[in-house]
């Protein structure tokens, strides 16, 4: 396998993806509050951490990538936790494998529109600064790379979202870099999705706002595998 990933704990499967620029370590908490009652599957995305830094850098390619887990795992049904850019691979998969059956999209957006402009603006700013580095630093071509791609996927529209009829939690900061306007987007379109602000969090929920985003996602996991 040229993706990367590490298995913890016992019990169903739980793919876990991070967002861009980010990787598999973004979930070390979580794993080690999950781990007693869940099998996690902490993932390195193409291009990110120790997975293969090659290939095309699309949402379905990497949706394929965690499919390729899944069938060298031999999994026959599992759930994704995923945080921004590994939530919209999370809702692209969805549209792909059938073993899905939930997920917990953490601060996905539907269009690169979603991302508030200010936030946008500045990765347009860093795009025009990255060539010079680009010439002599792989990091820095890797990085023009991957904020390229946030400029150009995703493209959810309402229709597609529409047929993802699997249960999802989704979760926004009071303070996130993506629109409200999206996260409702998402919601409506989504046939089972419920969506929940976490009170005070910027865009990544998983720090300052830990505990309350664990006790949501916590709560999503109880409800979906000890239906009555």
């Amino acid at each position: 396998m040229k993706i990367y990933y590490e298995v913890h704990g016992n019990g169903y499967p739980i793919i876990l993806l991070h967002g861009n620029q980010e990787n598999r370590k973004i979930y070390d908490q979580l794993i080690k509050d999950l781990e007693n009652d869940y099998q996690l599957i902490a993932m390195d995305s193409r291009y990110h951490g120790k997975s293969i830094k090659s290939g095309p850098l699309t949402l379905d390619r990497m949706a394929q990538d965690v499919m390729d887990v899944a069938n060298e795992l031999d999994l026959v049904a599992y759930d994704v936790i995923g945080f921004s850019d590994g939530a919209n691979i999370a809702l692209t998969l969805a549209g792909k494998d059938d073993r899905l059956k939930h997920m917990a999209l953490l601060s996905p957006n539907a269009t690169p529109q979603g991302i508030k402009w200010y936030y946008r603006l500045h990765m347009y700013m860093t795009l025009l600064l990255l060539p010079i580095f680009c010439i002599y630093d792989k990091r820095s071509r890797t990085r023009f790379k991957l904020i390229s791609f946030m400029t150009k996927e995703p493209h959810f529209t309402a229709d597609y979202l529409s047929e993802l009829k699997i249960p999802a939690l989704l979760l926004s900061g009071e303070h996130d870099v993506i629109k409200d306007s999206d996260f409702t987007f998402i919601q409506s379109s989504l046939p089972y999705c419920v969506h929940k602000v976490i009170k005070g969090s910027p865009h990544f929920l998983l720090g300052d706002q830990y505990d309350k985003t664990l006790r949501e996602i916590r709560g999503f996991l109880y409800a979906c595998h000890h239906e009555a």
